[in-house]
This record gives C-alpha cells, sequence and structure tokens, in this order.
C-alpha cells in the first residue's frame, strides 16, 4: 500500500492531510502561520504539520510516497515555481525545490483552488458534471478550471484566477496592486477593509467591537456569522456586497465559458452558505444571458476544509503513483 500526503497552505493555516492510494483519509493536521510572512518560517510550519499528520496516521516519514501542495498563488507547474501570493507577499519562489529538499519526497505544486476544485471533482458532489468552474472564497478569493477531468492552467499559468478579475473600475486596491479585483471586494480581507473604511471615514459602528476585538488584525468566518446574527449593519451590508460580487463572477463564467456547474468554497462559503446561496443564485440570473442563468447548478463544497488538501495529494498520486 502506497501513502500520500497532501498539504494546503493559506494565508493565515497551513492543513495537511494523509491518504491511502484509494483516496481514503487516514490523518488531518492544522497548524495556525501566524502573521510572519518570512518563506523560511511558514515553510517551517508547514514541514512540522506534515510530519504530525503522519504521526496522527501512525505512519513513517519513509512511508510517504510523495507529496502535493496547494499555495494560494499562480504556478508554473512546469517549473514549479510560485508566481506571485500576494497575500503571503511571496514572488517567483521555487516553491518545489525547496519544499522538496525539505522533506526529501516528491514534491508537485499548484495553485490552491485549482487542487480544491480537483478534489470536489474527484470525491465530491461535482463529479456528476464534466466541466466544472470553483471559487472559493476565505482569506482572497480564488478559481479553477477543470474541463473533461482536466485541470485548465492557460499558457501563463493564471487561468482560473478569478479573484483578480476587475469587476469594479477604480475599486478598493487590492493585495495583487490593481485596483476592484473581485478579491478585494468578496475576500475577507476585502470584507473587513470595508468595515474599516465605514468605521473610520463614515463614523459607522459595528458590533465586531464587541465579538471580535481584533477585528481590524485577524476575524473568523464564525465571527462574522455572529455579528450577522446579531444585526450588525455593517457586517450585513459588507456580506451581501461580497455575495453579490460573487454572482456577479459567477455569471461572466457562465456566459464566457460554457461550464456545467460551479463548486463554491471556502471558509467564508461554507460558514455563511445560507446568507451567500440566495444572493449568488439571484445575481447568477440577473446576469447571465440567453436564460443561462435559470436552474444553474451552484454546488457547496461538501469536502470543506479536505477539499484543497485532498486534490493536492489525489494530483500526487495521479502525478507519481502511476510512474
Amino acid at each position: 500500500m502506497n501513502f500520500y500526503a497532501g498539504i494546503d497552505l493559506g494565508g493565515t493555516k497551513t492543513y495537511c492531510v494523509i491518504i491511502d492510494e484509494k483516496g481514503n483519509i487516514l490523518a488531518r493536521e492544522k497548524m495556525k502561520i501566524g502573521t510572519d510572512k518570512n518563506i523560511k518560517h511558514i515553510l517551517d510550519i508547514v514541514a512540522e504539520c506534515y510530519k504530525a499528520a503522519i504521526s496522527r496516521a501512525n505512519l513513517s516519514e519513509s512511508e510517504i510516497s510523495a507529496v502535493g501542495m496547494a499555495v494560494p498563488s499562480a504556478v508554473n507547474t512546469e517549473k514549479q515555481i510560485l508566481l506571485n501570493a500576494p497575500n503571503l507577499g511571496w514572488k517567483n519562489i521555487k516553491i518545489g525545490e525547496i519544499m522538496t529538499e525539505k522533506i526529501e519526497k516528491p514534491v508537485f505544486v499548484d495553485n490552491d483552488v485549482n487542487l480544491g476544485t480537483f478534489g470536489e471533482y474527484t470525491f465530491g458532489k461535482a463529479n456528476e458534471y464534466k466541466n466544472v468552474y470553483g471559487i472559493f472564497v476565505g482569506t482572497g478569493v480564488g478559481g479553477g478550471y477543470i474541463h473533461d477531468g482536466k485541470i485548465i492552467r492557460g499558457a501563463s499559468f493564471t487561468a482560473g484566477e478569478i479573484g483578480h478579475m476587475i469587476i469594479k473600475k477604480g475599486g478598493p486596491i487590492c493585495n495583487c496592486g490593481n485596483h476592484g479585483c473581485l478579491e478585494a471586494i468578496a475576500g475577507k480581507v476585502g470584507i473587513i477593509k470595508y468595515i474599516e473604511r465605514k468605521v473610520d471615514e463614515k463614523g459607522k459602528t459595528t458590533k465586531l467591537d464587541e465579538i471580535a476585538p481584533d477585528w481590524r488584525n485577524t476575524v473568523g468566518a464564525s465571527a462574522l456569522h455572529k455579528a450577522i446574527k446579531s444585526k450588525d449593519k455593517l457586517t450585513v451590508k459588507a456580506i451581501e456586497r461580497s455575495a453579490e460580487a460573487i454572482g456577479i463572477a459567477c455569471s461572466n463564467v457562465i456566459n464566457t465559458v460554457g461550464i456545467d456547474a460551479i463548486i463554491l468554497g471556502g471558509g467564508i462559503i461554507e460558514e455563511l452558505s445560507d446568507i451567500y446561496l440566495p444572493i449568488i443564485r439571484l445575481t447568477i440570473q440577473e446576469c447571465s444571458i440567453a436564460n443561462g442563468g435559470s436552474n444553474f447548478p451552484v454546488i457547496i463544497s461538501e469536502l470543506a476544509d479536505d477539499a484543497v488538501a485532498l486534490g493536492a495529494a489525489w494530483q500526487a498520486v495521479e502525478i507519481y503513483g502511476k510512474k
């Protein structure tokens, strides 16, 4: 029996799963990466999380055949170079080479939502469809496109990077340097920056001051949900604004790509799907042409935290397990 690891490196945490060659998850491990974005510091935590997951699976490192790793960046998958991770502040990093040396295993690195969409396509409800598009909303917003079972990366390896689709010219600045990106409006960072602007510039108030006093620096989706339940008008407005932006992005993809289904995932969507989904569905119907949005399949991720890491691990199976 061969075993594989899947690593999901996000903006605030890293998550690792260990699987067998049939895709069964044997163990999971999660660790926060903190606010220090130094690459050595973060990759040391990633390696620690990986080793802890192996221990939880009651395996030894020698029993792991290969590793798939997901990062919040477009990746040149031919040269294994991380191109630009705005929320980590990393550019042009030979991530595959570094990780292979660090954990002494073959490592394949790709974009996180490519692999999350691949995970949902392989193991989730999306396996009913041939051509699917994944949009994951967390710290930022990422996209992944599966066509006939294959991840579409494009000539510049940026295919699917819907988070940096500009939906509001002259809008809020994004961590990528552009203005008005989907991520700058709909991602958690964009949501918090919107609330911050309204508090500082318009004198608005928010119950996040009580629910999560350090909300300007760090806030989880659960705290946003609590603020909404407490009828915090400013948080409700920020979330509705985010959901509408995601709906516009979905309709743009439906209009231009002609996909069979959309998968929605990520911490924000999973925690707040009861608010997001009705707004997204309505916006798709309003903005899709030729009745293309009518009864269009919009699937909420059923793999949750496992989606990206499991997709990464299974990509390692497909790449290294068949050699």
